[in-house]
């Protein structure tokens, strides 16, 4: 048999804790190596999320700033754009802003789902038979000079 169970480690008791707080699952299930890339992600998207905001804030003010004539409104990049092309900016940076949201959040799940996942393939080990190799290759072609790449060997 190639699989045989080797470990008790709970796939759901990861998912809720990666759930509760990101990496966490990926400790529970020994794979610490995996959280500064998790909290690297996050702090990312963050950091975008918040830019495209404070840039869509400014564009937005300042197209309002150009329509309400009032004197009051503060215009910090008055005379550099239309009011149209304040107007088109800051719709693109809305979206942009909203796009990365939704990233952030499918970023989110993918970390909860690879602690579901790494859960249970920590259940399995493959068996010593198994053996995959990856070696470099040269093939001769007929028409050409040799063809370098690699060739993988699998064999149980």
């Amino acid at each position: 048999m190639y699989f045989k169970e080797i470990s008790k480690v709970d796939p759901m008791k990861s998912v809720m804790l990666s759930a509760i707080l990101p990496g966490l699952g990926q400790i529970n299930n020994k794979q610490a190596f995996k959280v500064p890339f998790v909290y690297a992600g996050f702090m990312g998207f963050a950091h975008f999320i918040n830019e495209n905001n404070k840039l869509y804030h400014t564009f937005r003010n300042a197209y309002l700033a150009t329509t309400d004539n009032r004197s009051d409104t503060e215009n910090k990049i008055e005379g550099r754009f239309s009011s149209s092309a304040l107007k088109q900016q800051a719709d693109n940076l809305k979206r942009d802003r909203d796009y990365l949201v939704l990233l952030m959040t499918l970023f989110y799940l993918t970390n909860v789902a690879d602690a579901y996942i790494s859960g249970h393939l920590r259940e399995f080990k493959i068996n010593d038979s198994f053996l995959a190799q990856l070696r470099p290759a040269i093939e001769s072609t007929p028409l050409s000079s040799p063809v370098f790449g690699f060739s993988l060997k699998i064999s149980f």
